[in-house]
């Protein structure tokens, strides 16, 4: 009997120890959950089991081998940018020397496509499951679907994530990358679909430029300027005179602009994959683009008159053209270099270049078209691999950051990061007018990109195989805007055919 009072006794001494001991282990979690500080990042660090509960496996407590070379490879765009031999090879090699200061053991290695090339490339890529660790491309979230992004919502929460918490960031900017609860990419910036014009001959016209840049403008508008334009050069020699509108009607850029800003971005319904330009909004746009034809606003052979697009602006000739996209700020930029260094003699400087919102239904809501450039970080098929990732995400993020204010400086983009906005150096205008409306559309404007990588084939096939030809053959006089949706639909049944 009393040996079972001792072993009564010890077990129960032992229990009550290991409810202290249990105590203890608890308090010291909570206290280092609080104090994260206290604690080296590791599989045991109170906040990375919380991680891993969460479906985190990569976050900020996961922990970096400093004996071990890690190489990152990373996938840009080449920005074709020089200023005092400096290009985008530096800005990448100065990013990675300034993450060797905190991490010497890693290397960086890149690739970097043209514009129109990278996106298709890093869907193949990822696709073959042989995707870079970290992509800086226009955000696609139809990549989120193959499970190898990794989610950066958990490095911009608490006090350890700085200025990379998610209010340091544009709130739009920031919403856009968001699927199912998490953000996928480092927001970098903004890019706004916009036309741009020569304000002096808006002003003549009786534009209140600075008005429409504030409130945008309705096809109505446009139209009164046509006719206003129109009447100023009645009797004007074809080779002297000027025209309202100088569109790039080659391709369907000015088609999307005019749709995104009537608030139908998408060729194809994202929630069932329907056609979505058809019907009256698209019937809206055209009826517009064809009665400023009627009213002589374009320059002849209309399908062509882009090709004439800068030549007519930078004469004089052209009140508005479009659509422009960051890069044309950094056209003005040289050019306006090139007559100061007088290597243009015989330039005009009296071409007061503005940027103007796309017009939008007389009636309705404003719909700036933005594009958000990210950079997306990708985690390597297979077990391990979540340190890597880790060093990706950190060495994303600085370079998403350097990338976008070196670009803000030559070309008329908006840097998602809210602190970096006072070092924007290139928008165009001494009045600071431009910069007001691209921040503004920034603020206000919508990404529209397909979730799916399947809808997103499916609006590049639209595009090519019904809305292109449709578009050319309107151009040509050959299909009015009523015919238009039955040319579009026929189009799609023809090459659903075909593809059986």
């Amino acid at each position: 009997m009393r040996r079972i009072r001792l072993v009564s006794v010890a077990i129960l001494t032992l229990l009550a120890l290991l409810a202290v001991a249990a105590l203890g282990l608890v308090a010291a979690a909570v206290i280092v959950f609080a104090r994260p500080e206290l604690m080296p990042p590791g599989p045991y660090h109170p906040r990375a089991v919380y991680c891993r509960l969460r479906g985190y496996a990569v976050h900020p407590w996961v922990r970096v081998d400093p004996a071990k070379l890690y190489t990152l490879r990373v996938w840009s765009t080449r920005w074709p940018l020089f200023r005092d031999a400096y290009g985008y090879d530096d800005l990448i090699d100065d990013a990675a020397d300034d993450f060797r200061k905190l991490y010497p053991n890693v290397e960086v290695e890149y690739v970097l496509l043209r514009l129109d090339e990278i996106g298709p490339a890093i869907a193949d890529a990822v696709a073959n499951t042989t995707a870079p660790d970290i992509c800086v491309a226009p955000f696609d979230p139809s990549l989120v679907e193959s499970g190898l992004v990794v989610p950066l919502d958990v490095f911009m929460r608490g006090e350890e994530a700085g200025d990379a918490s998610a209010d340091a960031f544009e709130p739009r900017a920031l919403q856009s990358l968001v699927l199912g609860g998490h953000i996928w990419a480092w927001p970098a910036w903004s890019s706004v679909r916009s036309w741009a014009g020569n304000a002096q001959l808006l002003r003549q016209a009786g534009v209140d430029v600075e008005h429409v840049m504030t409130h945008g403008w309705s096809y109505e508008d446009v139209l009164t300027m046509v006719r206003s334009v129109g009447a100023r050069q009645a009797g004007v020699e074809d080779r002297y005179r000027a025209y309202a509108l100088v569109l790039d009607a080659a391709s369907v850029d000015v088609l999307d602009s005019l749709m995104r800003a009537a608030g139908r971005g998408l060729a194809v319904a994202p929630d069932d994959g329907n056609l979505a330009w058809q019907g009256a909004p698209l019937a809206s746009v055209l009826s517009f683009l064809g009665q400023a034809r009627e009213e002589g606003a374009f320059p002849g052979p209309v399908p062509q008159m882009g090709e004439r697009m800068l030549e007519l602006f930078w004469t004089g000739r052209a009140a508005v053209i479009g659509p422009v996209g960051p890069g044309f700020a950094r056209h003005v930029r040289e050019r306006q270099e090139r007559i100061a260094e007088g290597k243009l003699p015989y330039a005009s400087r009296d071409v007061e270049t503005v940027l103007l919102p796309v017009p939008q239904p007389s009636g309705g809501a404003t719909h700036p078209c933005v594009s958000i450039t990210s950079a997306m970080v990708f985690r390597q098929p297979g077990r391990g691999g979540e340190d890597a990732a880790r060093l990706a995400v950190e060495f994303a993020r600085l370079l998403a950051r350097k990338e976008a204010v070196w670009l803000a400086r030559e070309m008329c983009v908006v840097p998602a990061h809210l602190a970096d906005r006072e070092q924007v150096l290139g928008m165009i205008g001494p009045d600071g007018a431009s910069e007001r409306f691209l921040i503004a559309a920034a603020a206000s404007g919508t990404a529209c990109r397909h979730r799916s990588a399947e809808l997103a084939r499916k609006e590049a096939e639209v595009r090519k195989r019904a809305i292109a030809p449709a578009l050319a053959a309107f151009w040509k006089g050959d299909l009015d805007a009523g015919d238009f949706d039955a040319y579009v639909k026929r189009s799609l049944s023809e090459a659903a055919s075909d593809s059986r």
